[in-house]
């Protein structure tokens, strides 16, 4: 009786992560939605900024502050990519 017992666990054990992986992976899948449709374009919090240095020269630089939207939206297109596992 305790050889059949530790054929059934051993069953169960080597079959357990393939029955769960589907429920896992579906899990998933629905929270990365959930968070990518809370992160909105609107969120950024960055305001435009200038920043001016004086130099021992007498010249003045400034810094700027100029987000590249398009760029911006690219990375975020990334982080949020199925690649390689588009299962849509």
């Amino acid at each position: 009786m305790g050889h059949a017992f530790w054929v059934v666990f051993t069953v169960v054990a080597l079959l357990f992560p393939f029955a769960m992986m589907p429920l896992l992976w579906r899990r998933m899948k629905r929270v990365r939605s959930e968070a990518y449709r809370r992160t909105s374009r609107d969120t950024r919090p960055e305001a435009p900024w200038q920043e001016a240095i004086e130099t021992r020269d007498g010249v003045d630089l400034t810094r700027t502050s100029s987000p590249n939207d398009a760029l911006i939206d690219l990375g975020d297109r990334g982080r949020h990519t199925r690649w390689p596992l588009d299962n849509a």
